[in-house]
């Protein structure tokens, strides 16, 4: 998943520095391929393609930080990157090296970057993680113009783009059981939230695909979004019940482990597991 890209406004002589946060990436010059990176414990090593698609060189440093998706009492996605138990247990960071590290792109160049992975011996089986962070600036400033003659303003845009990185050592398994699904309208919304348990030794990469069925059993809104579950999380969906007839209806929640952006080959499969529960749209 990659994060929100920011871009920093300098002027020189300490006049003003500014933080902004982008949502979009509507302005990004570089492109990060795959979106999530598998490295097996056979090989121990992973690959990186960096693309740069502006017409400026850029300057590209890559780095790695432990984190997860996690959420909060209302079964919104929130990242957790302070959890110091689960980086020593499951934490890449010491044992991942990055060649080249820092580079400068030249415009419409693509660069090959690997990861390797030096675990020590003997760890246990199952599915480690960190996150790579790829951050990047034109080698030139954007606008340079002179204010006064000693006085000069530069702008200068940086991005930010964070992947998830995963090492698979020896026998990898994951799955889930739902504990229970609760759910509540609101005027446009049907909100479904599902307490989940990770079972396994790897975090749970796939779907939650959702189905709204009427009284005979028929489909009337299906819903499917990616998600993942690292720990024991809840999980949020909404539908948007505007145009569905009011009546009863049940609500059908399954988990699998599909994804259309990661390599079959990659992911740790599980068989889907669904629960349904009574609602009213009113």
């Amino acid at each position: 998943m990659n994060s929100m890209k920011y871009f920093r406004i300098s002027v020189r002589n300490g006049l003003a520095l500014v933080l902004f946060c982008l949502t979009t990436s509507a302005f990004s010059q570089i492109s990060v391929s795959p979106t999530s990176l598998y490295i097996h414990s056979d090989t121990k090593i992973g690959t990186l393609y960096i693309s740069n698609g502006s017409e400026q060189p850029q300057e590209v440093s890559i780095s790695v930080l432990f984190g997860y998706p996690g959420s909060d009492e209302a079964g919104n996605m929130t990242m957790v990157y302070e959890d110091s138990t689960a980086q020593g247990k499951y934490g890449l960071n010491d044992w991942v090296r990055v060649f080249p590290r820092t580079f400068t792109l030249a415009a419409k160049q693509q660069q090959t970057v690997r990861v390797q992975v030096r675990a020590p011996r003997g760890i246990d089986e199952g599915t480690y993680w960190t996150r790579v962070k790829i951050t990047s600036n034109a080698q030139t400033p954007d606008v340079e113009q002179a204010v006064t003659d000693q006085i000069s303003t530069r702008v200068t845009f940086k991005f930010e783009q964070v992947i998830a990185a995963f090492y698979l050592n020896g026998k990898t398994e994951t799955g889930l059981s739902i504990d229970r699904i609760t759910a509540e309208q609101t005027e446009k919304n049907l909100s479904l939230l599902a307490s989940v348990v990770r079972t396994g030794n790897s975090p749970f990469i796939g779907m939650i695909k959702t189905e709204l069925l009427d009284e005979q059993g028929n489909s009337v809104l299906t819903r499917e979004m990616t998600t993942a579950v690292y720990f024991d999380a809840l999980r949020r969906v909404d539908l948007d019940v505007t145009d569905i007839t009011p009546g009863k209806y049940t609500a059908k929640v399954t988990f699998e482990t599909t994804r259309r952006d990661v390599d079959p080959a990659d992911l740790v499969k599980c068989h889907p597991v669904s629960q349904t529960i009574p609602v009213e749209v009113k």
